[in-house]
Parts: C-alpha cells; structure tokens; sequence
C-alpha cells in the first residue's frame, strides 16, 4: 500500500536562476525524493553527524498507484507468480497502523505492516565469499580508491584534490591523465560548493575553493589546465601524452583540435541551457560536431590523434560524456550510438570505454543528467526528450525493472564491451554488504526528517536525519534484495526466521527508492551493477 502526500512535480520544464528547476502543478502521487548515496566503504561516511552526502538535483515521482504487476525474472530465471510468492514469504503483509508513525518521521502512512525475513549480513557476506572474486587489476582505475602506488613503495609526490562524487569534469581531466600516466599519487575527496560547505582545511590551501587541485612536493598547484602542464613537464619519464614538438605537425593538429573542443563546448553549453531556438541550437552544435567527427575519421582514428591515446582525448572525454547523456535527456537527440551520422564518434566512443583507465572513471547517463543542472545554472527541456528522460529515469516501466538483459552497443544507453549481469548483480551486492551500516542509515533518511542549512543543489540534503524508528525495516529489506541479487532465482530465497519483525511498508518503501534514486555512477559501482541494483530495488518497493 503506497504512501500518498501532495508531490511538486519538478521535471525541468522552466528554470530558476540557481537550480534550473521550478515547481510546476500540485499532483497526487507516490512521493519519492532524488538524490544520491555514496555506497562505497572506503568513500562513504553516512552517519547524521557528519552529513557528508553527495545528491542528484531533481525531485520527481516515480510510482504510481494502480501500477499493474510485472513479471519478475532474476538473470532470466524468476516468474512474476515465483517473485510474489517469495515476496510473500519475505514480506507478510498485515494492516494495522504503526503508533505515532507519522508523528515521528513526517511521512504519511497508510497503516500497512511487513513482517520482513532475510539472511543477516554476515551469512550474506558468507555467501558473497564463496563465489569467485575477479582479481584486482592495478591498470584499471579505481573510484573508491583513496592512493594509487602502481606498484611502487615510495611516497608519491603528487597530491590530488577532487570532488567526492566523481562528477566535475576538470577533476575527470586530471585523474584520467595521473592512471594514464601510472604517476602514483594520493586522492582527497572535496564535495562541489553547491551539494555542501568545503572543509576548511582545504579551504586554507585553496582560497577560492575551485577544484581540481593538486600538492606537487608540498607546492600547491590549481586550475586544470595549468595542472596538465606541470604534470606533463615533471614526469617526463611517465608516457608522455602530448609528446609533439613545438612548430611541428603533429603539435598544431593537437592544438587546432583542442581549440574544436572548446567550440564545441561552447555549442552545447548555448543549447543545453537554454529553451529558445531549440532548432538553431541544435543545428550550431551538430555543425561543430559534424567537424569533430570528420577530424577523427581524417586522422585514422580511433582516437584524435590516430591510434595514439593523448592529452587530447582527455581535453575531449569528459565533456563529449556529458553532452552524448545531456542532449539525449533534455533534448532528446542520441549522440553516442546515433546510427550513422558520427560513425568515427561512435569508434571513439567504444575505445575510450575499453580502456580500463577510463572505465573506472566514466560515470552513466542518469548520474550526469541530474548532476549537471546545479553545475550549469539549469538545463532546458525541449518536449521531444520525455520518452528518453523517463527511460534514463526508470520511469518508463521498462527500465530498472525486472527482467534485465544485457546492454549492448544498441542500447539507449550504448555500452561497448560485454555485459555479464550475474557479475554486476555480484559487484553490488559486494558494495552494499561492505558498507551496509552506512547505507541502511542513509536509506533511511527517506522516511526522516529535512536538514538545516539547505544548499543551492535543490535536493542537496547532507544534514537530513534518517527515521531512526523505521531503521530495523530498512536493514531488513535491504537484506533481502542483496539475498534476492545473489539467487538465479529469488523464489529459492529463504530469509532466517529470527530476522522477522513488524514494520512500516510505506516508510520502508520511501526509504527504498530513496536510495534507489541515489546510486551514482562512478563513485558507488559501475553501471551495469548500478541498473542491476536499481532494478532490484523497485522489485522490492513494488512488493511492499
């Protein structure tokens, strides 16, 4: 039984001058509030006291009551009758009203109870320890890593301070030029101004609180550019990656490309932001965008440079990322698998996702949608994106539900290499169990209470308090979706009886999709894992 409350539908119809957002008609609708959690134990640090959270900046209703049953299938091995027969088992449904729920946590309730039976994190961390774990390869680049040595046992002589959330793409630039370049270095994660004040700390070292920066031998360096530079000229001995001498060829065809990346920038950042002259807006950007793709197909691809991997691929990659998730959400036009007019982008696109440096780096069309408007002063909506905006969003009633086949270059969301998802089911219920405190607590801010002060990032929330009253119910059904990920078939779990207990579906519920709509891509798991988990989520908030 859903929980129904007044809902500002906030979909980016119009902007305000700080959030790109505005609150458009009251509806009726199940009320789920977006933004993001930080999953990874060695990155997260959820506990109300430090109210360190990173968010997603758009608030949006996502279920809607009457919404029929769907066939569940886990991995291709679960009917809907199976599902709901587990469900039942896992959570009893019993109506009576919860004393003073609503006074406690704000959250209007309809009375309905679960009794909730699953495995404890411990037997779940049994389970996860008897299946095989892929080694850990040093070459690919790690989000929730907080030092990279590649291999050496010397202090590394670079410090490098990017933002928590993996989301700012002149921190992208440097920490793709650092695993490129295998310098070892040392990472301190420092939240965007708009999601949360900067430490102080940082703050002393970097008055002006702009990221990325780095500390070379104790000298600290700042701005983007100027950090490639240094980079480049003190470790020469690391594969250099502008390795052209000045006059020659090969050196002005690296500049006059960097020069069409700025261009193209400046296209995408006219259109993406504004809602007049969609039409000429989009014919300037595809003008330079045709060029781009011209210049690799000219130069032999399938990188800028020929078969070469250069600074001028990491000037390129963090911004054609944005736009091929941006355009396509709020403006409804597929630029990475188009299917023909940029071939040579599409060839850039997949080696650049199979390079393990950039793989661990590269975050996914939900998490860059959302977390770009309090960056850019709002993005603007056009009318032709909905259909592409609620399939990103899992809205659509097909995406982040169950089944899930594997994604391929073909999907909406292209992904270039191989999709295994029992392997992605398994890199999440890792990432979960390992931070499971952490995570339960954060969920459960669904269903709790606001903090003070708010931030510019609407829902930008780090001081919330989660519904401590409901936390048992949480932790309880988030067991059973990471039990649920690790079966072929979720009709053979068997939750241990001890674990039962009475709660709240509707508070559970809210907390559920809370963090559903929070998983960000790089910074908690990659994508594939991120659909898997999502997906699994709504498989349980649907069957409570």
């Amino acid at each position: 039984m859903s929980c129904v409350i007044p809902y500002r539908d906030a979909q980016h119809r119009c902007r305000s001058t700080q959030t790109g957002v505005r609150e458009t008609h009251h509806v009726t609708l199940v009320c789920v509030v977006v933004v993001m959690v930080r999953i990874s134990a060695t990155t997260a640090r959820l506990s109300t006291s430090q109210g360190s959270t990173r968010v997603q900046p758009r608030a949006r209703a996502v279920e809607r009551r009457g919404r029929c049953a769907r066939t569940v299938r886990a991995a291709g091995g679960v009917s809907g009758g199976e599902g709901k027969d587990f469900m039942k088992r896992a959570f009893e449904r019993a109506r009576g009203m919860l004393e003073n729920v609503g006074g406690r946590t704000g959250v209007a309730t309809s009375g309905m109870k679960c009794d909730i039976d699953a495995p404890t994190w411990g037997e779940l961390e049994r389970m996860l320890s008897e299946l095989p774990q892929e080694p850990v390869d040093d070459d690919a680049s790690d989000a929730s890593a907080s030092e990279r040595l590649f291999g050496t046992t010397s202090t590394p002589r670079v410090k490098l301070y990017r933002d928590s959330a993996s989301w700012c793409p002149y921190s992208q630039k440097i920490w793709m030029q650092l695993e490129e370049k295998r310098i070892p270095y040392v990472k301190e994660k420092i939240n965007m101004r708009c999601y949360g004040l900067k430490p102080e700390s940082f703050m002393k070292i970097a008055p002006s609180g702009a990221l990325p920066v780095i500390e070379l031998d104790g000298q600290v360096i700042s701005e983007s550019s100027v950090i490639a530079r240094v980079i480049e000229d003190e470790f020469p001995e690391h594969k250099p990656l502008l390795p052209y001498a000045p006059g020659s060829a090969e050196g002005e065809r690296a500049r006059y490309l960097m020069q069409m990346e700025r261009a193209l920038f400046g296209r995408w950042m006219q259109w993406i932001t504004s809602s007049w002259s969609d039409g000429s807006g989009y014919s300037a950007y595809s003008e330079v965008l045709d060029s781009v793709d011209a210049e690799l197909g000219s130069g032999g691809g399938p990188y800028f440079m020929g078969s070469d991997f250069t600074m001028v691929d990491i000037a390129f990659a963090p911004f054609l990322e944005r736009m091929a998730s941006s355009i396509l959400y709020y403006k409804g036009v597929k630029i990475e698998g188009n299917g023909g007019r940029w071939p040579h982008l599409d060839s850039w696109f997949a080696a650049m996702a199979n390079r393990k440096t950039y793989r661990g780096i590269k975050s996914d069309y939900y998490t860059t949608a959302h977390d770009l408007p309090p960056q850019l002063g709002g993005c603007a909506e056009n009318g032709d994106n909905v259909s592409a905006r609620d399939a990103i969003d899992g809205v659509d009633g097909v995406n982040w539900r169950l089944p899930l086949g594997p994604l391929n270059e073909k999907s909406l969301e292209p992904w270039w290499g191989s999709d295994d998802p029992v392997a992605a089911r398994i890199e999440a219920a890792r990432k979960i169990v390992s931070n499971h405190t952490n995570v339960v607590r954060f969920a459960a801010r669904g269903c709790g209470e606001p903090g003070k002060p708010s931030y510019s990032a609407p829902l930008s929330d780090p001081n919330a308090r989660p519904g401590e009253a409901h936390i048992p119910a949480v932790d309880a059904a988030l067991r059973c979706v990471v039990h649920a990920m690790l079966q072929p078939d979720v009709a053979s779990v068997q939750g241990p009886a001890k674990n039962a207990g009475m709660f709240d579906a509707d508070a559970t519920s809210l907390s559920l999709a809370y963090l559903r709509d929070r998983v960000g891509v790089p910074r908690d798991m990659s994508y594939p894992a991120a659909r898997q988990f999502r997906a699994y989520l709504n498989w349980a908030i649907e069957r409570l």
